[in-house]
């Protein structure tokens, strides 16, 4: 069998209507209790078992606990925070900046809910790899529809708060459109964070529409709860001249995958996908890229770090698509990975598929330990050795995040990496 069936629970939970389109919404729906969730034999779950979400049991959330708070604050400058708790969206703020229109999935028109749920690439209801974009297509009730005007340049991030697991073992299917009109720009934030003890799944989708010469900042962080399970597609479609610059760092949760999908359709767009991961204890962080050049004059830079520490396991997987009439492509991959631990596993694959013939792409990964010359030379200036394990960590980590266009949000992220670190043991190698 090449998946794992739509257990009982899930299957009992689907929706008589949901936030999409009906013919949409129907489509999904049978392909869903046709095909299930995927499986390790589906080519891109290969590394990534969803055998917690099976066995989960998790339920809708009653709608208890809204109010709830999230216990750390970014270092951020008057942000526009969106709340979801639990998934479920808890109300368009008062204080909208100008040329910014906010509305919740359930209140917007049939053309706006039917763009939310038609992200180019379109993803295929009848592939398993995309079963949990369609579950999430069967599934959605709640979202939020961000609009940013024409020529607007919005200074205040928009902030995206996940508040999962408050009350209940709930799950949960958000659903999120952001549209940038041309020269607009934007940055947006996912912040997550987990308020309970309680474990919980949410299962999100984010499509971000960018109009000619727009850009979009594009910031997840997942900083905690070791009992999280999270599963998220991203899909980005870049006109002409536009910018989309992702920045994922993951510290935390039980279960987390990323996954985005960029397509750079117009000439002279450009994309940065740029994460660290740093998994510890047992958990599994994984993230898939696609970039996918279907224009002339198109460039893209992609760099993953991951940190894989006790029984930790770090997975990326990045294609990137040359099509063939995408002449004078410019795309650069790396993905460079630390093992600390001889229990810890990293999976590393980066692919270029190339149809045209005047381009100039690379791609590369490196999987090893700590640079036994460069402790050795911390050393021999006095430096313990703990301490140089700490320096050579921190400033493998630190080159992704000195990547962050906010200042202060990088200082944080520093502190906050540097606290990771503190609080964990540093592994000694017998030939230290």
């Amino acid at each position: 069998m090449n998946r794992t069936g739509l257990p009982d629970w899930l299957s009992d939970a689907l929706p008589e209507r949901a936030a999409a389109p009906t013919e949409i919404a129907e489509a999904a729906r049978h392909q869903v209790e046709t095909i299930g969730l995927p499986g390790l034999r589906d080519e891109e779950w290969r590394w990534t078992n969803l055998r917690a979400i099976q066995r989960g049991r998790f339920h809708a959330p009653s709608g208890v606990g809204a109010d709830v708070e999230p216990s750390t604050r970014l270092p951020l400058d008057n942000p526009l925070r969106l709340r979801f708790v639990d998934g479920a969206f808890q109300g368009v703020p008062d204080d909208l900046p100008e040329g910014v229109a906010i509305t919740a999935l359930a209140d917007a028109d049939e053309a706006t809910r039917a763009a939310a749920f038609s992200p180019k690439p379109a993803p295929s209801v009848e592939n398993p790899n995309d079963a949990l974009v369609t579950l999430n297509t069967a599934m959605a009730r709640e979202g939020v529809v961000v609009d940013v005007a024409a020529n607007a340049i919005v200074e205040r991030p928009i902030v995206i708060e996940w508040l999962d697991g408050a009350t209940e073992s709930t799950m949960s299917h958000p659903r999120v459109l952001i549209r940038l009109g041309e020269s607009a720009s934007a940055t947006l934030i996912e912040h997550v964070e987990t308020v309970g003890e309680k474990p919980a799944w949410r299962n999100s989708v984010i499509v971000s529409s960018i109009a000619a010469n727009a850009a979009l900042t594009h910031i997840a962080l997942g900083l905690d709860g070791e009992s999280r399970l999270s599963t998220t597609r991203t899909f980005a479609a870049l006109e002409r001249d536009a910018r989309y610059h992702s920045h994922n760092v993951q510290l935390g949760g039980r279960m987390i995958r990323r996954e985005y999908d960029v397509h750079v359709g117009g000439t002279g767009a450009h994309t940065d996908l740029i994460g660290l991961m740093m998994p510890h204890g047992k958990q599994l962080l994984d993230t898939h890229t696609r970039i996918t050049h279907a224009a002339a004059d198109t460039t893209s830079n992609e760099h993953y770090r991951t940190i894989a520490d006790d029984a930790g396991r770090g997975v990326f997987k990045g294609r990137i698509l040359i099509e063939q009439d995408a002449q004078r492509i410019e795309a650069y991959q790396s993905s460079n990975n630390l093992i600390l631990s001889d229990d810890a596993e990293i999976d590393a694959k980066p692919e270029l598929e190339i149809y045209a013939d005047d381009v100039s792409c690379s791609h590369g990964a490196t999987i090893g330990r700590l640079d036994q010359e460069a402790l050795f030379y911390l050393r021999t200036r006095g430096i313990a050795l703990d301490e140089a394990r700490g320096l050579l960590i921190a400033g493998f980590a630190q080159e992704v995040i000195d990547e962050l266009p906010i200042p202060a949000l990088r200082d944080w992220l520093t502190t906050r990496v540097e606290q990771r670190l503190n609080d964990r043991s540093l592994p000694v190698d017998s030939d230290a």
